[in-house]
């Protein structure tokens, strides 16, 4: 068998932790259908890292919809694993992801067909698709298609695991607010406890927290689901729910409760969401809590749903030990007349979207780059961020960030990134974003010497952002990434920042386990002979998906 000579196929391009460890080319030989296929396969016998084969097209015909991606792979000798992956971005953050990291594809398999499927949030500014190996092996690729879909197509979205608990449980509507359909029954697709039908169960801290149906001996008497904390600091009945048909409204959650027993109270839950920026509105009946012990009473929430919500949790919540019954839930929309409850129920008038606020709050220079200005807590919770800088990422919650007090380089502080759970998938990057306004028109240099440990992966990366979220130049060493174990050695990025750039951004990132630490960061104009370390063009979005047969 016999490649065509080694260059992507027209409208593909080569990318990933090591691409010059692969060969990615047509491939004549045979074909899943038509009379070519792409081929991605190793040039050496181990390989720490992946390369993929990919194209990126503009979000413009797929916003505010569900797209799946499907393709046929053939695989041999595949010794790590390899998968079809897509990944959905908001101008400089991705918004949804998946790489079948969770469902890989492993040494020998004939022609199937894979699918990823990811909702396209209204602010997605680009889509990027196509298919990884890591490690060595051989792939051929054939078939792609890239298609809106109903919600009915559940989606594949690995970020949902870094948004909160039970967002993989969404329903496309409510279902099964009066428990009438008993319990769910524990399987592979929902591996949860056996909470009614359409719900999920949460815990707060150590302890018991028992989910459960209770109905009177009257025929016609409603079913109650309980919610029973014995230790823990509290629990919750949640239903997640997508928030298509609520976006731009105002809308009641309303039922009823009776509680027994309370150490603490008990209260009606009602949030939405947004991507990643959790409780946009929100009411969990603050000073309206219920305590002690009470019969049956009616309670209800009303919040407005936002534009760009994409999702609604509702249900019940008991903090602290004692028992509350939850029973005739109801999500209906109200007129504007009807008054919101709680503090944080309301979308403020002159509120402005989040990303024109960003824009706004971007400092004006880089700071605290040599971390002597100390640090602050974080809301994640296990970072302790150098001031100035931010915690981001796919999975950030996986890895520990913060300043090393006892680590130096050359007598000056450095910070550590360090995987602190079992980082399956994904990256953390401790990073900043700054206006362009200081650098317009010239030629930027990122540097800072890094420290690795036994790391995945591991770059010093820079991107210039238009004032749409699109992507101006980038570069995160991609082609020559740090693995393993390294001492101190310097790392630069170069890249033109165009008249119309609006944000830089830059850090350092890990991708899987291992220690990173970095020092002496410095954000510099280069001279006009220091050459660019990576091009616009190979970041540009084109308006539509091409090649996807591989006959062109």
């Amino acid at each position: 068998m016999t490649a065509t000579k080694s260059a992507p196929p027209k409208g593909w391009i080569t990318s990933g932790s090591h691409p010059n460890s692969y060969e990615m080319s047509l491939f004549p030989d045979f074909s899943h259908s038509g009379t070519k296929c792409a081929r991605l396969c190793s040039k050496k016998d181990e390989i720490d890292g992946f390369g993929t084969l990919m194209q990126s097209v503009k979000a413009d015909g797929y916003r505010g919809k569900r797209i799946k991606l499907t393709a046929f792979i053939k695989s041999k000798s595949v010794d790590d694993w390899a998968g079809l992956w897509m990944r959905v971005d908001a101008g400089r953050e991705f918004v949804s992801f998946d790489n079948m990291q969770n469902r890989p594809i492993k040494g020998d398999t004939d022609w199937t067909q894979y699918h990823v499927v990811l909702d396209v949030p209204e602010k997605s500014t680009s889509i990027h698709f196509g298919v990884l190996l890591s490690g060595a092996g051989s792939l051929w690729l054939d078939d792609f298609e890239l298609e809106v879909v109903g919600l009915d197509v559940l989606s594949t979205d690995t970020t949902w695991n870094s948004r909160s608990c039970g967002i993989q449980y969404q329903n496309l509507q409510p279902i099964n607010m009066d428990f009438s359909q008993g319990l769910r029954e524990d399987n592979k697709e929902f591996p949860i406890d056996a909470t009614p039908v359409g719900w999920f169960k949460q815990k707060y801290g150590d302890g018991d927290v028992e989910i459960g149906l209770s109905k009177s001996s009257r025929k016609d008497a409603a079913v109650a689901a309980f919610v029973k904390v014995d230790g823990a600091d509290g629990g919750a009945l949640l239903q997640s729910v997508h928030a298509d048909p609520y976006v731009g409204k105002r809308v009641k959650l309303s039922g009823s409760v009776k509680t027994e027993a309370l150490a603490g109270n008990a209260t009606l839950f009602f949030r939405a969401d947004a991507g990643r920026q959790l409780t946009v509105c929100h009411d969990y009946m603050e000073g309206r809590e219920l305590t002690g012990t009470n019969g049956w009473t009616e309670c209800e929430c009303v919040i407005d749903i936002p534009e760009g919500s994409d999702n609604i949790y509702i249900g019940g919540v008991v903090n602290g030990d004692g028992t509350a019954w939850f029973k005739g839930f109801a999500l209906t929309e109200v007129s504007a007349e009807t008054a919101t409850t709680g503090k944080h129920g309301k979308v403020k008038k002159n509120k402005k979207p989040a990303t024109a606020a960003s824009k706004r709050s971007l400092p004006s220079e880089p700071l605290n780059l040599d971390f002597e200005d100390g640090e602050h807590g974080s809301k994640r919770g296990v970072h302790r961020l150098p001031i100035g800088w931010m915690a981001s990422g796919s999975h950030p919650d996986n890895y520990k960030m913060c300043v090393d007090d006892t680590t130096k380089f050359a007598g000056c502080k450095c910070a550590l990134i360090e995987s602190h759970r079992d980082p399956q998938s994904g990256f953390g990057t401790l990073m900043q974003m700054v206006h362009a306004d200081f650098c317009l028109g010239k030629k930027m240099r990122l540097s800072a010497h890094i420290k690795s440990e036994e790391v995945g992966l591991a770059a010093l990366w820079m991107r210039i952002d238009g004032g749409d979220g699109e992507i101006l130049g980038f570069d995160n060493m991609q082609n020559n990434p740090i693995t393993g174990t390294t001492d101190w050695n310097y790392y630069e990025c170069v890249l033109d920042v165009p008249l119309d750039a609006k944000a830089v951004a830059f850090g350092v990132l890990l991708s899987g386990h291992g220690r990173v630490w970095f020092s002496q960061v410095t954000l510099e104009q280069a001279s006009d002979d220091v050459e660019v370390t990576a091009r616009k063009e190979d970041v540009q979005a084109r308006d539509q998906p091409m090649n996807m047969c591989f006959e062109e």
